[in-house]
Order: structure tokens, then C-alpha cells, then sequence
């Protein structure tokens, strides 16, 4: 199967959020605060090949309830995304629910292991790279959203870090 060139992808992103607007859907997305294996003072952060393209963050994606839990679909995306594979021990960092983009969202954002700091970036993402939690792996004043500033807060708010 050939890949859906990145054009594509994008014009996709814009449909679905002016449906979005329209609608006002209720809809469910994980979204996942990478450990390094070797590491735990390092993350993932990606940039995404649609939306804002600027903008750092975590992996993720949306689910459907009745056919995936969280957990098994913040695995599948992040294994989509990024060819990682994590340790088996998640932990739910925050659970939210989002308007910002014109939907009723129910975000879970996890905090998992990664097996391996080898990244496979498919269509959807533009660059990801480890970066310590402080975000200091990142080009000066980029900008970061802020669902990455919640994971990382509540990752040390639990002890960690």
C-alpha cells in the first residue's frame, strides 16, 4: 500500500475540524508522555505533518471506546507513529476533556516506557526527538502545547523527576 502523501493528510485535518465546529462531536484521544528506556529524564516530542505544524508535542491519536481501551490505543499509535513498543507498566497521568478544536474531547494522557530510543516516523509525523523534560532538546522559543506541559507536571507531581 502506498503512503498518503502529506497534502493529503493535512487537507484531511482541515475537514475534520470544520465538521468539528459544526457538530461538536464527543470523541476520545490518548496522547502519551514517552520515557526514554535508558534515561527517564528524557521524552518524545513530535511534530505533526497537519494542524499546527510548529508546534511540539506528544504522540497520540483518537479511539473508539466500544472497540479499544485507552491503554491498548496509546500503544497502537504510538506503535503507528513512532514504531515504538513499551514496557508493560502505563500509568494514567491525566484524564481531560478538551474543546479547543470545536469537538468534545476525552483526552487520557498516559505515561509509558519506551523498549527501544529507535524511531520510525510514519506520514503523520514531520520530527520527533528525545528531549530532556525541561524541553531543552528543542530549537530556542519553539513552541510547545500544552497537553506536553500537563504530562510533564503531573509526571513529576507523582514523584518522579
Amino acid at each position: 500500500m502506498r503512503a498518503v502523501p502529506r497534502v493529503i493528510t493535512y487537507v484531511i485535518d482541515r475537514a475534520l475540524k470544520a465538521y468539528w465546529k459544526a457538530f461538536k462531536p464527543k470523541t476520545f484521544g490518548v496522547k502519551a508522555l514517552i520515557l526514554h528506556p535508558l534515561d527517564p529524564e528524557l521524552c518524545v516530542l513530535i511534530r505533526q505533518s497537519y494542524g499546527d505544524r510548529n508546534r511540539w508535542g506528544l504522540p497520540g491519536g483518537g479511539y473508539r471506546p466500544k472497540k479499544e481501551l485507552a491503554e491498548a490505543a496509546v500503544r497502537r499509535e504510538c506503535r503507528e507513529e513512532l514504531g515504538l513498543e513499551f514496557e508493560p507498566e502505563t500509568d494514567v497521568l491525566e484524564e481531560l476533556l478538551t474543546t479547543a478544536e470545536g469537538k468534545r474531547d476525552h483526552l487520557t494522557i498516559f505515561r509509558v516506557t519506551a523498549r527501544s530510543d529507535q524511531l520510525q516516523l510514519n506520514r503523520e509525523v514531520m520530527e520527533a526527538v528525545w528531549t530532556p523534560l525541561d524541553y531543552s532538546g528543542l530549537p530556542p522559543g519553539a513552541p510547545v502545547s500544552r497537553f506536553a506541559d500537563i504530562a510533564v507536571s503531573a509526571h513529576r507531581e507523582n514523584g518522579y523527576s
